[in-house]
């Protein structure tokens, strides 16, 4: 019975690597090495990043070298 818990557990837990490591996937250099020069305001509406994550807004998303969905 054990086993078959680790089983699923493991099986699970590979799905969900493999489910956000696709969306890891969308950082961009270039836009990171661009941003990292620019002030970002504080206005923090909130915007969801290409890889899935919670941004204050798009220029914080930007300086992490993410793009927004």
């Amino acid at each position: 019975m054990k086993l078959k818990q680790h089983s699923i557990a493991f099986a699970t837990l590979i799905m969900i690597t493999s489910a956000t490591s696709c969306k890891k996937d969308c950082f961009d250099q270039a836009l990171y090495d661009q941003y990292q020069v620019i002030d970002c305001i504080a206005d923090c509406p909130g915007v969801t990043g290409c890889d899935g994550n919670f941004y204050c807004n798009e220029c914080v998303a930007n300086q992490h070298g993410i793009r927004v969905e």
